[in-house]
């Protein structure tokens, strides 16, 4: 049987594709159509030619200027695909070593590394965070008292999604911890904090010698600089070329990296602070900044991101630096309930959900309506989906995506992520 062709598109390959071409990504082995359509795994994930075809138009219609989409099988990346532009202005075109903000997919990523730390003692994920680091910002509260790592994986902190420092009303948590689920970026950033505090080393650079490294993950990254900022991507609103905070604002601190000779990329969030302050010296002194964080900087392309999803399924065989596979089943099972009654659960940074005949895992992302972005996949099969795009209008395009390759409509895609409850 004939071979899916995937064919060649390095870094300045294809450089006149616009918004109406495509360029593939030679990125690993052929799928013979036979393993496509093997009875016992159900349909693979790789999209058909004739959708990718209407793909484009899906996009115009949309306003979206770009989308960069991988697939993986057998625990391996298999199949890459770029569409589009990613600076509007520029039309310059979408490579497979464009990088895209990740989002809220950056949870993820942040929470692999967390479990790693778990499996070597570092940290215990039942241990309350106070009894290692008492961030500043953080109001005396009895919940506060009681977070752990677990609550803050599997959102159930009680924290809001942003408080806001100056407020200190707003970062009180609404109910015990372990009691119910409400998703929180505020509460990955409290852990970022303590993580960053018993190792002594920066959000990226920790992540970096984690996993970005042994994983081949070489375009990801967490912080903006000079190197990240040539290959990322634009963020667009309504089709049009839009500001982005940490695009415009990275520059600034620099020179400062420069006179410490700490390049930004290991950079603590007490460093971003004590820089903040340096840079307004006339307003309060920040006690967290959002430049840098676990919840929302991360860089990546969706091949790497691949790579990423390729280690939190089923796959063998498993690298030395990986968790463990009870660790890797743990990641992705069930633990706090989104909605009582509905088959959708939060993992240990994952949602969960129970699909015909299967189980999935995933994450979606949305960047100030700028970037949006969805990995998902089936763990047992050892398959799944990375689509990352640059403008708010991508949410309505990834869904046609994941319902086509999948065959099934995700409760994620309308779950409330702050449900009702009685207190």
């Amino acid at each position: 049987m004939a071979g899916i062709d995937l064919t060649g598109c390095g870094r300045r390959s294809f450089l006149n594709i616009a918004l109406r071409g495509t360029a593939s990504v030679a990125i690993g082995q052929h799928i013979s159509d036979t393993r496509m359509s093997d009875p016992k795994r159900g349909p693979g994930w790789v999209p058909k030619e004739e959708f990718l075809a209407t793909l484009p138009g899906m996009m115009r219609l949309a306003s979206l200027p770009g989308l960069s989409m991988a697939v993986i099988e057998d625990g391996k990346v298999v199949w890459s695909k770029c569409f589009g532009v990613l600076n509007a202005n520029t039309k310059a075109p979408v490579q497979g070593d464009t990088l895209f903000e990740a989002a809220s997919m950056s949870k993820p990523v942040f929470a692999y590394a967390v479990l790693q730390l778990a499996e070597d003692k570092t940290i215990d994920l039942d241990k309350p965070l106070v009894g290692y680091y008492r961030p500043a910002y953080l109001p005396k509260h009895e919940y506060i008292d009681q977070i752990t790592a677990r609550h803050v994986l599997t959102h159930t902190t009680g924290l809001p999604d942003w408080g806001d420092e100056n407020k200190p009303e707003t970062l009180k948590p609404s109910f015990k911890p372990g009691s119910y689920f409400s998703y929180s970026g505020e509460a990955f950033v409290f852990l970022q904090f303590v993580i960053e505090k018993m190792t002594g080393k920066g959000l990226d650079e920790l992540v970096r010698g984690r996993l970005f490294d042994p994983a081949g993950m070489s375009h990801s990254t967490f912080t903006w600089d000079s190197d990240s900022s040539q290959q990322a991507s634009y963020g667009h609103d309504e089709g049009l070329v839009a500001s982005q905070f940490r695009r415009e604002s990275w520059p600034q601190f620099e020179p400062i990296a420069k006179k410490l000779g700490k390049p930004l990329r290991n950079w603590t969030q007490e460093d971003w602070v004590r820089a903040s302050a340096l840079l307004n010296p006339n307003q309060p002194a920040p006690k967290r900044v959002g430049y840098v964080n676990c919840a929302a900087s991360l860089l990546t392309t969706a091949i790497d991101y691949a790579k990423f999803l390729s280690f939190c399924v089923a796959h063998e065989p498993r690298r030395s630096w990986e968790i463990s596979e009870w660790m890797r089943r743990t990641m992705v099972a069930p633990h706090s309930v989104i909605q009582e009654g509905e088959p959708i659960w939060w993992g240990l940074g994952w949602t969960v959900e129970r699909a015909p005949g299967n189980w999935l895992f995933g994450h979606e992302g949305n960047n100030e309506n700028k970037f949006t972005c969805y990995s998902g996949a089936d763990p047992e099969r050892g398959r799944g989906v990375v689509i990352l795009t640059n403008g708010g209008s991508g949410f309505g395009v990834y869904q046609r995506v994941v319902r086509a390759i999948t065959g099934y409509d995700q409760y994620s895609f309308i779950a409330d992520m702050d449900p009702p409850r009685s207190l």
